[in-house]
């Protein structure tokens, strides 16, 4: 069956180290599988094109900082798919096959936020 992996899984895990300090590590394992790649810029003829597997991992820090009675703020920095897993055989050009697309959708990020809670 297309587009189905052998082997599908995910973590997700969150630890509070202190009341102000939190930390997430999540990922996603997506087996190989067999994806359709129609006639275009990638191929001359219909194929069934079996994939690589792919494991996406993404970690956040958050530390909050109280700065009067209710309010605080929270700043997080993170890394999103840190091991950079991506499709490597990407059609291209008019001809391309829009459907031949597998695999995490983002590069490896950099994140970093600031929130005013009150």
């Amino acid at each position: 069956m297309f587009r189905t992996p052998d082997l599908y899984g995910y973590l997700t895990l969150n630890c509070e180290f202190t009341k102000a300090f939190r930390a997430s590590v999540s990922g996603t394992y997506t087996g190989s599988m067999l994806v359709q790649h129609m006639e275009g810029s990638g191929t001359t003829v219909d194929q069934a094109v079996t994939t690589p597997r792919f494991f996406d991992a993404n970690v956040k820090l958050t530390y909050e900082f109280k700065i009067f009675q209710t309010a605080c703020i929270e700043t997080s920095v993170g890394v999103t798919n840190i091991f950079n897993s991506y499709q490597r055989d990407f059609d291209s050009g008019y001809l391309r096959d829009s459907g031949y697309i597998y695999g995490p959708s983002l590069p490896r990020s950099l994140l970093a936020s600031v929130k005013l809670h009150i």
